[in-house]
C-alpha cells in the first residue's frame, strides 16, 4: 500500500473518531453540600462539607464534564448577618477554583439555605459577579438566580423557587425558553422537588396546580428529566400520567448527597391525583452526584456514589433516546 493511501486512510479514520468523540460528552449534576447545623463534624468548615464539596469539584474534572450544575444549598446560610453569609459563598466559590480556572462553567442555583440569610440576594449577586456571574438571561426579577445554558443539543434550565412563591417558577419564561430554544433533549433542575419524594414535604407538591402546569410544559417541550435536591438522600422516581393514556415517561432525580447531613426516606406522598409516581431507586446515607452523558441521540443519567474517599461508583443508571 502506498504511503499516500495509508495517510489518507488513517485521516479519514482520525475524522470518523474526533467527530464520535465530539458526540458524546458529559456534564455533572450536585447539590446540597452545606455543613451540619445540629453537630460538629471534622469535614465541615464554614458553612460547607469541605471534603465531599472537594471530591465533587474533583470529579466534574475526573469526568471531563462540560459543566458543573449545582441544585442549591451551597453553604448553611440561615446567617442574619450579612458578611457571614458572604464568607461562606466564597469558600464554596473557591473550592470551585480549579473549574473556574478550567473554564468549566460552574452553575449553581439558590436552594433554602442560601435564600434565608439577610440581604441574600444582594450577597449572592456580589459573590456571582464578574467572571463568575451566571447566565444572564432569566426573568427581570431573577437575574443571576433564574437562567438557562445551551450546550450542543442540550437545553438546561436552573430555576429560583423562592421570588415567584415558595416551591414556584416562573412559568411565563419558562414557557417562552421552551418555545424560543428548542434542543433535543431539554433538562430542568430547581433545588425543590416537583413531587414529594419521601421526606421533606416543602416541595411543589405545595402547589399542584402550577406544579403540574410546569410538569407539563417540560413534557410538551421533549424533557424527560427533572433535577433537585433539598432531600439529602438519592431518589430517582419515574412519573406518568394516571389512566390509561400515560404518555411519555419523565424521571425526577433527587440528589442532595453532595456534603449534607444525612436524611432518613418514607414513602411518597403530597397532593397529587393527576399522576402515577413509582420508585426506581433509592439510597441513603450515601454521598454523590449525577453523572449525564450525552452520546448522539442517547443520554444516560447516573448516580455515582462514594465507596471510600475520593472514589466514588455507578449505583444507579437510566437512559433514553431521541428521535
Amino acid at each position: 500500500m502506498k504511503a499516500s493511501l495509508r495517510i489518507a486512510i488513517a485521516t479519514a479514520l482520525l475524522a470518523v473518531v474526533s467527530t464520535c468523540l465530539a458526540d458524546k460528552w458529559t456534564f455533572v449534576v450536585a447539590g446540597d453540600g452545606r455543613s451540619d447545623s445540629r453537630s460538629s463534624r471534622d469535614s465541615d468548615h464554614n458553612g460547607i462539607n469541605v471534603t465531599i464539596t472537594k471530591e465533587i469539584a474533583d470529579a466534574v474534572l475526573r469526568e471531563h464534564a462540560k459543566f458543573l450544575a449545582w441544585t442549591g444549598d451551597l453553604v448553611l446560610g440561615y446567617s442574619q448577618d450579612p458578611n457571614a453569609f458572604e464568607s461562606q459563598l466564597l469558600d464554596w466559590r473557591g473550592i470551585m477554583k480549579p473549574l473556574y480556572d478550567a473554564r468549566i462553567p460552574v452553575l449553581p442555583c439558590r436552594g433554602n439555605h442560601d435564600s434565608g440569610s439577610k440581604n441574600a440576594a444582594a450577597v449572592w449577586n456580589k459573590v456571582f459577579d464578574g467572571p463568575f456571574k451566571l447566565p444572564q438571561n432569566g426573568p427581570d426579577t431573577e437575574k443571576n438566580l433564574t437562567w438557562f445554558l445551551e450546550e450542543g443539543d442540550v437545553l438546561f434550565l436552573g430555576l429560583h423557587q423562592y421570588t415567584a412563591g415558595q416551591e414556584q417558577v416562573d412559568q411565563k419564561w419558562v414557557d417562552k425558553v421552551l418555545v424560543e430554544h428548542k434542543k433535543p433533549f431539554v433538562f430542568a433542575m430547581g433545588h425543590e422537588p416537583a413531587f414529594m419524594d419521601g421526606h421533606h414535604e416543602d416541595t411543589m407538591d405545595s402547589h399542584p396546580v402550577m406544579r403540574d402546569i410546569f410538569w407539563e410544559s417540560l413534557i410538551a417541550a421533549g424533557s424527560r428529566a427533572f433535577f433537585c435536591g433539598h432531600d439529602h438522600l438519592y431518589d430517582h422516581m419515574k412519573v406518568v400520567r394516571s389512566g390509561d393514556k400515560p404518555g411519555p415517561e419523565m424521571h425526577q432525580f433527587v440528589a442532595g448527597t453532595s456534603g449534607a447531613p444525612f436524611y432518613p426516606i418514607g414513602p411518597y406522598s403530597g397532593q397529587n391525583t393527576v399522576w402515577t409516581l413509582t420508585r426506581q431507586k433509592n439510597i441513603v446515607n450515601t454521598f454523590g452526584y449525577l453523572l449525564v452523558t450525552i452520546d448522539g441521540k442517547k443520554c444516560t443519567i447516573e448516580f455515582k456514589g462514594r465507596k471510600s474517599p475520593g472514589v466514588y461508583e455507578t449505583m444507579d443508571s437510566w437512559s433514553y433516546a431521541v428521535g
